[in-house]
């Protein structure tokens, strides 16, 4: 049985909506900043990019190295953009069609949780029975 504080299932989810609330008091995120962040954070190439610009420099192909990672980097912030406007736009919506997705949102850690234990659990067996 599930004891719930002020609308929260225990004082840790609590504690991040409080934080979350302080620090977005009074200011509105819009679109832009919205595509900002996606550019920014697909711009800082990821330890796989790095390594394909070291493979090309190896084959002294630098042209290529340099296109690849911008490529791939671009294609990062295209779906980072992507998916916070689709999330940004989408979430009134859900909420207006399904009045239990606040209930669901609040219970994907434990499904998820579950999954690993579960999947964990599936391969841990098969090892073992491999040593056996």
């Amino acid at each position: 049985m599930e004891l719930i504080i002020g609308g929260y299932v225990d004082a840790h989810e609590a504690a991040h909506a409080e934080s979350i609330r302080r620090r977005f008091a009074d200011r509105a995120v819009s679109t832009g900043q919205i595509v900002i962040f996606g550019l920014t954070g697909g711009l800082v190439p990821c330890p796989g990019a790095i390594t394909v610009l070291m493979l090309c420099l190896q084959l002294q192909r630098i042209t290529l190295g340099a296109v690849l990672v911008t490529g791939f980097s671009f294609g990062l912030a295209l779906t980072m953009v992507a998916s916070g406007v689709l999330a940004a736009l989408s979430l009134r919506h859900l909420e207006k069609r399904w009045s239990g997705f606040g209930e669901a949102v609040r219970k994907a850690p434990l499904i998820s949780g579950g999954v690993i234990l579960v999947v964990g659990g599936i391969v841990a067996l098969d090892g073992a029975r491999h040593l056996v």
